[in-house]
């Protein structure tokens, strides 16, 4: 009696495993390529495509991702690819977050921060609209450094960096709107010299794919002597 018992229980153990096992099994995706998990649509039918990681000679293939209808199995796009490694938690690998099952939000994640916000909405399975909201955020920021900082400052790096911080939320979604708060420093390293910094807050339509609201906030700009 104890045995069959037993064998009961494993046989109803193993049909409670299997659906979960069968969601994690994609015969249909090519080998160069996994799933990442944390980015399925909420259906199951679409994902992230990472290329595989070589992790003897860590040699970036150079594969780019892709946003694909997991079955039957289909490239839906080919996600541009910018600085970096495309392989699942690398930098410069995309990642995504869903609106339904219709919109996706994907963007970069580079050393400091992520950058490279792009929404795609979905419709009969295909890639019915590209919204590349990036440019227009950095639009915003450029226009500060430049005539803020860099004409009182000449002489230092045109340049600034993205930075994401773990307690707040950069993007989420609400409905048809993209609620967006993006940071930039120029020296997030802490280095010494003319500091810059600003934060964006804005909300993106997605119906109308413009923004409805932005509140720019250019921070303090100060001299940081070295650290001794």
């Amino acid at each position: 009696m104890i045995a069959t018992a037993v064998a009961a229980l494993l046989h109803a153990q193993e049909e409670s495993a299997s659906p979960a096992a069968e969601k994690k099994s994609y015969p249909e995706v090519p080998k160069e390529y996994e799933v990442g998990e944390s980015t399925v649509s909420p259906d199951g039918r679409f994902a992230i495509l990472y290329e595989v990681r070589d992790e003897d000679s860590n040699v970036d293939p150079g594969l780019p991702n892709q946003l694909v209808r997991l079955k039957p199995y289909a490239v839906l796009k080919e996600i541009e690819t910018g600085d970096g490694v495309t392989w699942k938690g690398g930098r410069g690998a995309a990642d995504a977050k869903w609106n339904g099952n219709d919109w996706v939000a994907v963007w970069h994640h580079r050393k400091w921060g992520d950058e490279d916000l792009v929404v795609y909405e979905i419709e009969n399975d295909e890639v019915k609209r590209v919204q590349k909201i990036w440019p227009e955020i950095v639009k915003y920021f450029d226009r500060d450094f430049h005539e803020r900082f860099l004409k009182k400052y000449p002489k230092e790096f045109d340049s600034y960096t993205f930075v994401s911080d773990s307690d707040v939320k950069e993007l989420e979604f609400k409905e048809h709107k993209l609620l967006l708060d993006i940071f930039a420093d120029n020296k997030p390293n802490l280095a010494a010299g003319p500091h810059w910094t600003a934060e964006l807050k804005a909300v993106w339509d997605l119906k109308q794919a413009k923004f409805e609201k932005v509140d720019f906030k250019p921070g303090k700009i100060e001299v940081r002597k070295e650290i001794e």
